[in-house]
């Protein structure tokens, strides 16, 4: 009898252990799902991040032009020089690829309007690849010349900003010339193109990546009547920077004459969608001023006076 009494205290006893054991457990893993839960679904603190500035942004529109002297004609040499002429094509057709925007030098050929131009830009010599450019409405030329000596081909490019004739950079690709063969000579100036264009492609885009925040630019050429003279010329040369600054507040001024006022400006997209409405614009802030009239307007030039 006393076996069965101390087997039943024995089963009571491993009965009572296991209760008592397994109810913190249960609480253990409760506690446990309840961090998890809470870890999870805890909403963390949103990062205030200052906002992003937009630019009306669009790749530039570029010209390509063979580097030569004031006396020469580039649709001459592009006709005369197959050299030239292959060059300029490889260029064109690698921009075209890249989809930017190309002004055609062979789609321009009557230049008696460049002339005019350079004319009317206080009557001196000018580079003849920065007037065409301005004329035709590119924001970047790119000028080249090339060679082939001492059995290699070399082609040289540079990029210019249109508007103050700024040069950005310039490349030189060169490639082994193989033999005369006229066909496998195109084909060489085609590889020595697209050895030098790449590089110069990255700092034309970084520099009007950069350079169109500012706006849109215009070259603008005021030039000043007779009548202004004297103490009166520098009054009126004020009074008009200051009327433009009211309308443009970001613009750069090349040089200042007793005649003329050559400066360029920026303008924003949104406001002046295109050349007319900034020499509009120009006009309307200069009227109380003078007799305002234009000379000559195209994609990136306004060419006026103030009598």
């Amino acid at each position: 009898m006393r076996r069965f009494y101390f087997l039943l205290w024995g089963i009571s006893l491993i009965a009572l252990v296991a209760c008592a054991s397994s109810k913190p457990t249960t609480n253990v893993k409760e506690r446990s799902d309840e961090v998890f839960s809470s870890a999870f679904f805890q909403e963390t603190p949103q990062k205030t991040e200052e906002p992003e500035l937009k630019y009306d942004f669009q790749e530039p529109v570029i010209m390509v032009i063979p580097a030569i002297s004031n006396n020469a004609s580039a649709i001459e040499v592009i006709k005369q020089n197959p050299f030239a002429k292959t060059t300029m094509e490889s260029i064109n057709e690698y921009l075209t690829e890249k989809s930017y925007k190309v002004r055609s030098l062979e789609g321009n050929e009557d230049l008696t309007e460049v002339l005019q131009i350079q004319n009317d830009i206080s009557g001196k010599e000018e580079d003849m690849s920065y007037i065409a450019s301005l004329t035709f409405g590119a924001d970047i030329y790119i000028t080249f010349s090339g060679s082939i000596r001492n059995d290699m081909v070399t082609v040289e490019l540079s990029a210019y900003e249109t508007t103050t004739a700024r040069l950005l950079g310039s490349k030189t690709g060169m490639v082994k010339d193989h033999g005369t063969d006229k066909s496998n000579q195109r084909y060489l100036i085609q590889t020595a193109v697209k050895k030098a264009l790449p590089a110069l492609e990255k700092t034309i885009h970084a520099y009007w990546q950069e350079d169109s925040k500012k706006g849109i630019p215009y070259k603008v050429i005021i030039n000043l009547g007779e009548r202004f003279s004297g103490e009166i010329l520098e009054d009126i040369q004020d009074q008009c920077l200051t009327s433009i600054r009211a309308n443009f507040s970001n613009f750069k001024i090349n040089q200042i004459t007793e005649k003329t006022i050559d400066l360029v400006l920026y303008a924003k997209a949104t406001e002046f969608p295109d050349v007319y409405a900034v020499y509009s614009a120009i006009k309307a802030s200069l009227s109380d001023k003078g007799l305002v009239q234009k000379n000559n307007i195209t994609y990136k030039l306004i060419i006026m006076e103030l009598n």
